[in-house]
């Protein structure tokens, strides 16, 4: 079971088929994100002979969240907003 569930994330202007395709371009922007966090520290530590092998912290780490689960959450915040024509 989904927390929110459909219903809590739905309402009279926002269909089941927005919920969704709202919450994909969410999670591939997230994913994207964290993608070029961890190029970017990865390029700083080739950069940087003196830096530690410590990992730069993310919003999105895959080993705790999965992105559609954090799009989910984010939606359901008010951090994204679903616009409706």
């Amino acid at each position: 079971m989904l927390y929110p569930s459909v219903k809590q994330l739905t309402n009279d202007k926002i269909n089941r088929y927005m919920l969704v395709i709202a919450t994909a371009k969410c999670a591939r922007y997230i994913t994207q994100k964290a993608i070029e966090e961890r190029e970017a520290a990865e390029a700083h530590k080739e950069n940087d002979r003196f830096s530690k092998d410590s990992r730069q912290d993310t919003s999105y780490d895959a080993a705790n969240d999965k992105a559609v689960s954090l799009a989910i959450k984010r939606l359901f915040d008010g951090t994204y907003k679903i616009i409706a024509d």
